[in-house]
C-alpha cells in the first residue's frame, strides 16, 4: 500500500508542476493582447518567436531527457548524469556560439529584430542546461523541489511580466526624472516580455547549480553513444 501511495503523491505533484506552469501562461495572454500594453502586431511577433522556441527547445534537447531515464537504471548512476551532462552542455554551448555568431543572418531571415533573436537564443541555452538536472531530481524522487522550481520560474516570470508591462511605465510616468523613469524603456514591451524570460530562467538554472558543482565530470563515449542512438 506504501508503494501505491508514494506513486499517487509523486504523481500528484508532478501532474501540478504540469498543470501551473499552463495556467499561469495562460493568464499572460490578456495582458499581451490588451492594446492600452502592447499592439495586436507586437504580440503577434512574440507569438512567432515562442513558436520558434518551442521547436529549438525539441532540437536542443535531442531526446536526451528520455535517453537519461532509459539508461539511468541500467548503468553506473554518476557515468549517465556526468555523460548525458556533458553532452547537453556542450552542445548548447557550441548552439550559443554559432547562433550569436548568425544571429544578423537569422534575423535577416526570419525578420525578428537582432536584440530579441540575441535574447531568445540565451533562454533557450539556460532551458537546455536545466534538462538533466531536472531530470536528475525526478529520478531521485524529489517531487517537491522540482514543482517549486517548476512552478516557481512561470509565476516569476508572470510577476516580472506584470511588473514591467504594467507597473514600471506607472510609476515612471510618476516619478519624472526619478529612479523609476531611468529604468523605464518606452516602447520596449516585446524586450521586457524576453528579459521576464531571461531573468526566470537564469534564476531556476542558479537554483539548480549544485547539479554542476557536485557533478562526477566523467564522459563515456560508449554510453553516450548508446544515449544517442536510444535519442
Amino acid at each position: 500500500m506504501g508503494i501505491y501511495k508514494s506513486l499517487f503523491k509523486q504523481t500528484a505533484i508532478y501532474g501540478l508542476a504540469t498543470v501551473l506552469p499552463r495556467v499561469f501562461s495562460f493568464l499572460l495572454t490578456p495582458l499581451y493582447t490588451d492594446a492600452r500594453i502592447m499592439d495586436i502586431n507586437a504580440y503577434g511577433e512574440v507569438s512567432v518567436i515562442f513558436s520558434w522556441m518551442v521547436l529549438f527547445n525539441v532540437v536542443l534537447a535531442y531526446g536526451m531527457e528520455t535517453a537519461f531515464f532509459r539508461f539511468y537504471n541500467a548503468e553506473d548512476k554518476n557515468t549517465v548524469l556526468g555523460t548525458s551532462t556533458l553532452s547537453l552542455f556542450w552542445s548548447s554551448i557550441i548552439f550559443l556560439v554559432g547562433a550569436l555568431l548568425f544571429r544578423e543572418t537569422l534575423s535577416s531571415l526570419t525578420g525578428i529584430e537582432v536584440e530579441y533573436i540575441t535574447y531568445t537564443i540565451w533562454i533557450l541555452v539556460l532551458d537546455a542546461l536545466v534538462i538533466i538536472p531536472f531530470s536528475k531530481l525526478r529520478a531521485t524522487q524529489r517531487p517537491g523541489f522540482y514543482t517549486f522550481l517548476k512552478v516557481g520560474n512561470v509565476a516569476l516570470n508572470l510577476a516580472l511580466n506584470i511588473f514591467f508591462l504594467i507597473y514600471l511605465p506607472q510609476w515612471a510616468k510618476a516619478h519624472p526624472g526619478g529612479f523609476w523613469e531611468g529604468l523605464y524603456q518606452p516602447n520596449f514591451q516585446i524586450g521586457y516580455i524576453f528579459i521576464a524570460n531571461l531573468i526566470a530562467s537564469l534564476l531556476t538554472l542558479l537554483l539548480l547549480l549544485p547539479h554542476y558543482i557536485k557533478l562526477h565530470w566523467q564522459f563515456d563515449r560508449v554510453l553516450w553513444r548508446n544515449m544517442m542512438r536510444y535519442a
